[in-house]
C-alpha cells in the first residue's frame, strides 16, 4: 500500500458504481500511515524539505482515505434505501461490500422498515398492532445481524430508538464511542462528517464530531482532543449547540 494505491483507489470509486476493494484495503493503509508517521518522527526536522513532503503525503493519504470512505458509505446507503423499495435482491453489489459495510447495509435496510412501520404504519395499515424494530448497533468486529439470537452476547455501543420492543434506553450515542471533543485548531471549511452531516467549524471552537473526523484532524494538527470533565469546554459546546 501506497499513495498511488490510495489515489487509484479513490478515482475509481468516483463514479456511483461500487467496486471490490481488498478485505485487507483499510489494515494496509493502517500500516502504511503509521509507517509514514515514523519516517516523519525520525528526521525531526519539520522544516527540512523531506519532512515537508512526508507530511504533504501523510496529509494526502489522509484526506483521501476519508474521502473514499464517505463514498462508499453513501453507495452502501443508496443500495439500501433502494432495495427497501423491492421484493427481491436487486443488486449483486452487496458481494462487494467489506464486511463493516454489509452490516451497515443491513442496519439501514432494519431502519428504514422500522420508520415506515412507525410513521406511514398507522396511515396505512391502522389495525395491524404492528411494532416498529429498531436495530442496535454492536461493537463487536464480527457482530451478527441485530435480529440475530447471538446479538444479545455482543457489547452494546447504540441505544435503539425509543419505542422499540426490547425497551433499551434511548438517548445520544454514546459520545465516548463514536464522537470526541475537540478543539479546533485553525479555520476549516465545511466538511461532510462521517455522520453524514455538515460542519462548519473556526479556529479555537470547541465541538463534538465523529470519531473518524476527530482522528483525521487531530493528526493534521487542526484540532486538539479535550479531555472528559472540562467545565471550559463543556460550557462553550453548550453555547454552539
Amino acid at each position: 500500500m501506497d499513495i498511488e494505491g490510495i489515489s487509484q483507489t479513490l478515482y475509481k470509486e468516483k463514479n456511483q458504481t461500487l467496486k471490490t476493494i481488498p478485505a485487507d484495503f483499510y489494515r494496509e493503509a493502517e500500516k502504511y500511515i503509521r509507517e509514514l508517521e515514523k519516517e516523519i518522527s525520525k528526521i525531526n526536522n519539520p522544516r527540512s524539505p523531506e519532512s515537508k513532503m512526508l507530511n504533504d503525503e501523510h496529509e494526502r493519504a489522509l484526506s483521501d482515505l476519508e474521502t473514499i470512505f464517505m463514498k462508499r458509505i453513501g453507495k452502501v446507503i443508496t443500495r439500501a434505501t433502494i432495495q427497501s423499495h423491492a421484493d427481491k435482491p436487486i443488486s449483486k453489489d452487496i458481494e462487494k461490500l467489506l464486511p463493516a459495510e454489509k452490516l451497515l447495509y443491513d442496519l439501514v435496510l432494519q431502519g428504514i422498515e422500522a420508520a415506515k412501520v412507525e410513521l406511514l404504519g398507522p396511515i396505512l395499515y391502522p389495525d395491524s398492532g404492528k411494532t416498529a424494530r429498531w436495530p442496535c448497533v454492536w461493537s463487536s468486529k464480527q457482530a451478527p445481524a441485530p435480529d440475530h439470537p447471538e446479538a444479545k452476547k455482543g457489547e452494546e455501543i447504540t441505544a435503539s430508538a425509543e419505542g422499540n420492543e426490547n425497551g433499551i434506553d434511548t438517548g445520544k450515542n454514546n459520545i465516548n464511542e463514536e464522537y470526541v471533543v475537540v478543539r479546533v485548531l485553525k479555520d476549516l471549511p465545511t466538511f461532510t462528517g462521517a455522520d453524514g452531516r455538515n460542519y462548519t467549524v473556526n479556529a479555537e471552537d470547541v465541538v463534538v464530531l465523529p470519531q473518524l473526523n476527530a482522528t483525521g484532524l487531530i493528526k493534521r494538527n487542526a484540532a486538539k482532543l479535550i479531555a472528559a470533565g472540562d467545565k471550559s469546554s463543556e460550557e462553550k459546546i453548550s453555547e454552539k449547540n
